[in-house]
């Protein structure tokens, strides 16, 4: 238990106390408090967990230094959830479907409890975060020595810019939380078999598919950001945006079958992956490989090549 405290201590701290972590840190930061949750088990695993946030709560406002409960609180929520609905054992659909919708709804609920602490409607809680976020950015990119005409094209379009991505908060929120969830439970599952610690088989990933009529989902948001409603073109996008993320995984799905076919080096994958993570385009083309698998089956065609070359 004594190894537990430190551990999630540890993780806590280093959210809070180290500066410029990433988004890809923090997405990851569940993942020690998932492993040493399932090590400990639930009873243990929840008391270790309580002391060391109440531990890490009391010395850093001792110090002075300002904390982010929501943040700890998320990270500690996220890392048990996926951890007792790993333990559960369900498919792979139902594991993402449930971690991401609590992550998700735990959001809202926390949105939802400041708009009534502060007597205001939920959106502008949205749109505060939201204005933060860019100013922060802004700092940011002015300390990066980005070009000027760059930061203040940014700047003059701050208000709408603001509105945007309000609009297409919900989605962005969702996408976060599912994309957090497979980033740990990617991680998870080889940390969980080196250490000897239960894992549920969800079956080959270079097999998984998005249901065939989320097609007609995507054309449906295709066709209401073309509307001349803003509150339609809004929810059209927060759609599509979801739909893109799926075939995302598709397209994923499509290169690791490719990459085990053809017995792609270790490196050249990670490259991949990598490119994946700083080119945008690259995942536009990913995205499209998986919305015309639907039609095409590319994972039969690369069976056949592969036969074809034995």
């Amino acid at each position: 238990m004594i190894r537990g405290i430190a551990v999630f201590s540890l993780t806590l701290l280093f959210v809070t106390l180290v500066p410029f972590v990433g988004p890809i840190v923090i997405t990851m930061t569940p993942l020690p408090i998932l492993y040493q949750y399932t090590r400990l088990g639930r009873k243990t695993g929840l008391s270790a967990l309580t002391v060391s946030l109440a531990a890490v709560y009391g010395i850093l406002a001792l110090a002075g230094q300002s904390v982010n409960l929501f943040v700890l609180v998320m990270i500690c929520l996220t890392g048990v959830l996926l951890a007792e609905i790993l333990r559960a054992r369900f498919s792979l659909e139902k594991t993402f479907a449930f971690a991401s919708g609590a992550l998700f709804f735990s959001g809202i609920g926390f949105v939802l409890f400041q708009a009534f602490r502060l007597d205001t409607a939920p959106w502008r809680i949205v749109e505060t975060f939201v204005a933060g976020v860019i100013r922060e950015n802004l700092r940011l990119y002015e300390e990066l020595n980005i070009s000027a005409e760059q930061v203040g094209l940014i700047r003059e379009n701050v208000a709408p810019l603001t509105e945007y991505f309000t609009g297409i908060f919900p989605a962005l929120a969702l996408s976060g939380a599912v994309i957090t969830v497979w980033l740990n439970i990617l991680a998870a599952q080889s940390l969980f078999r080196k250490n000897a610690l239960p894992f549920p088989d969800f079956g080959d990933f270079g097999q998984w598919k998005a249901p065939e009529r989320l097609v007609w989902l995507l054309i449906a948001a295709g066709g209401m950001m073309l509307a001349p409603w803003q509150i339609v073109e809004t929810v059209g996008t927060n759609f599509l945006i979801v739909c893109c993320l799926l075939y995302l995984f598709q397209g994923l799905s499509i290169a690791a079958f490719f990459f085990r076919r053809k017995q792609v080096p270790v490196v050249i994958r990670w490259l991949f992956y990598l490119l994946l993570a700083v080119q945008q385009y690259m995942l536009v083309i990913v995205i499209a490989f998986g919305l015309f698998d639907v039609w095409v089956d590319f994972r039969k065609r690369i069976a056949g090549i592969k036969d074809l070359n034995a």
